[in-house]
């Protein structure tokens, strides 16, 4: 291909983030998997067919998946769930991850299969094993091409992409010290208190009340818990308080001293919900060559213009989310992400365009309501 014409060629970029894939909608005996986030693989599909089908098969599109892709934080290790993450159950997971969720990955190789179309990977909290070479192998073998992985943020063109967690202290993860080796036969993820909690005592919880990671504001249903839902409620608040107790005054190893200080930042964290404008804007004006913040994480779809030129996006999540708020009551499923357009080369402009977009998919004669 001759210079001009890769001058001339479109370019685009996706950004998504928070899928939270599992095993896989079904299990082995075909029982339905209620740990399972992620149940739009079908959609999914259409949405990486239509950006590698007519105008944009013919241009460069970058697909960035912005953390948290894979919720390797709650795939069990022969039925049990552990924080003591391994690189081998790591690959292990993602292995399985793959088995379950095979029209979501077919639709990347047929999509990475493409010309000029690419994948890249921000590491989130929930995939933290994805700092692992081995994981990152198998995944861009299921993806079918060398997927570009970036641990904390991806920065181009004015443009600066980040899951978020570094900026919660409790699910930032130690990037000098990712991984714990003493006294262990081999490496284990040195994990935040959260992601702690996210390992160990969500998925008993979840067992039960699926939907309990899925509702904000986390005080507002609380108390309608212990209104209407209060055995469960009760029981739900003896295993957080068991798990809080034994970060603070038994041996663990991790955050012995700060456990009840850790229980009260988290909770704190997940009732107030943060939008992270203030980060974002933290970012716009500590960095002249970033115009643009594209962050993850708080799953809510989000847009504030700090000032003439400096904006903040968030390309929410492909999850369900229900609020408890008056003002946006209900259950919501948006399958929005960021949509990056780069200037053609008659434009004036030369700054890449972002607007956040939702994926509609294609007409659908009939869906499935139960399973």
């Amino acid at each position: 291909m001759q210079v001009s014409e890769l001058k001339n060629k479109s370019r685009y970029k996706l950004v998504v983030s928070d899928f939270h894939l599992g095993k896989g909608r079904f299990l082995r005996d075909r029982t339905l998997n209620i740990l399972e986030d992620f149940v739009y693989d079908r959609e999914w599909s259409e949405f990486l067919s239509y950006y590698r089908s007519g105008h944009f098969a013919d241009a460069e599109v970058e697909l960035i998946l912005n953390g948290d892709i894979l919720n390797l934080l709650q795939i069990d290790s022969w039925g049990v769930y552990t924080h003591l993450i391994t690189e081998r159950s790591t690959i292990r997971s993602v292995q399985k991850i793959v088995e379950g969720h095979r029209i979501f990955f077919d639709a990347i190789k047929k999509f990475a299969a493409t010309a000029g179309h690419t994948i890249s990977y921000v590491v989130g909290n929930h995939d933290v094993g994805m700092l692992w070479e081995g994981p990152r192998r198998v995944f861009s073998e299921a993806c079918g091409i060398q997927v570009n992985f970036y641990d904390v943020y991806y920065k181009f063109d004015g443009i600066y992409v980040e899951h978020g967690q570094q900026y919660e202290k409790f699910s930032a993860t130690n990037l000098r010290r990712p991984f714990i080796t003493r006294r262990l036969p081999e490496p284990v993820l040195n994990l935040p208190w959260a992601s702690l909690f996210v390992a160990v005592v969500l998925p008993k919880i979840k067992q039960e009340r699926p939907h309990v990671d899925k509702v904000r504001p986390f005080q507002t249903f609380l108390s309608w818990t212990l209104m209407h839902d209060f055995f469960w409620g009760m029981k739900a608040i003896y295993l957080m308080f068991k798990f809080m107790i034994g970060t603070m005054f038994f041996r663990r190893r991790y955050h012995i001293v700060e456990g009840f200080i850790a229980t009260l930042g988290l909770l704190k964290e997940i009732t107030i919900y943060p939008h992270y404008d203030r980060i974002a804007f933290k970012i716009l004006e500590e960095n002249d060559d970033v115009n643009t913040v594209i962050m993850g994480h708080i799953h809510q779809l989000r847009y504030r213009l700090w000032r003439e030129g400096k904006e903040y996006f968030n390309e929410g999540t492909w999850n369900e989310v229900t609020n408890l708020d008056l003002g946006d009551y209900g259950t919501r499923i948006r399958l929005t992400y960021a949509f990056i357009e780069y200037p053609q080369p008659e434009s004036t402009s030369q700054r890449p365009a972002v607007r956040l977009k939702e994926w509609k998919g294609v007409w659908k004669p009939e869906l499935e309501v139960l399973v």
